[in-house]
C-alpha cells in the first residue's frame, strides 16, 4: 500500500493534470469559461474513477463494502457504484441534467465522507476504493480530502 505522502502526491498529480488538460481544451477550442471547466473536470474525474473501479470490480467490492455505509447494508451497491460514477460524468460532459447531476453527486461525496469519517474515527486500516483496486491507497485524510475538494467543485 501506498504511504500518505505518495498517496496524496498521486492524487494531487492526478486531480493536477486532469484540471490542466480540461482547462487546455477548453481554450484551444476557443470555449473557455469557469462553469464548462467546473463541468468537464468534474465529468472526467468521475469517468476516470468510475473505470478504474472497473479494471477489477469484484476488488473494488470487497474494498468499498468495507468502509462504505450504503454498501455494507446493500452489497449490490458496491457493483453498481462505478456505473453511476460513469453515468454522471457523462452527464457532467454533456450538461445533461446538471441540477440532478449535482443532487446525486453531491448525495455521494456527502455519503463517501461519512463514511471515511467513521472508518477514520474507529481506527480501522483499510484500502481506499476510490481508484478501484489499481492503486492501494489507504483509506485516510487523503480520501476525505479528496472527497471534500469533489464536493466544493459541486458548489
Amino acid at each position: 500500500m501506498l504511504n500518505l505522502k505518495l498517496s496524496l502526491l498521486l492524487i494531487i498529480t492526478f486531480f493536477g493534470l486532469v484540471y490542466l488538460l480540461n482547462y487546455a481544451y477548453l481554450k484551444y477550442n476557443d470555449t473557455y469559461s469557469t462553469s464548462k471547466l467546473k463541468n468537464n473536470f468534474m465529468g472526467t474525474i468521475l469517468i476516470i474513477f468510475g473505470l478504474l473501479k472497473l479494471y477489477d470490480i469484484t476488488k473494488f467490492s470487497q474494498i468499498f463494502r468495507k468502509y462504505d455505509i450504503i454498501s455494507q447494508k446493500l452489497p449490490v451497491y458496491s457493483y453498481i457504484y462505478p456505473f453511476l460514477e460513469i453515468a454522471l460524468g457523462i452527464a457532467y460532459l454533456q450538461k445533461y441534467k446538471l441540477n440532478f447531476a449535482n443532487t446525486i453527486t453531491t448525495s455521494l461525496m456527502i455519503v463517501s465522507i461519512i463514511s471515511v469519517i467513521i472508518s477514520l474515527i474507529s481506527g480501522q486500516k483499510l484500502r481506499c476504493g476510490c481508484m478501484g483496486s489499481f492503486f492501494h491507497i489507504p483509506l485516510s485524510y487523503v480520501t476525505l480530502s479528496e472527497n471534500i475538494i469533489m464536493l466544493s467543485m459541486i458548489m
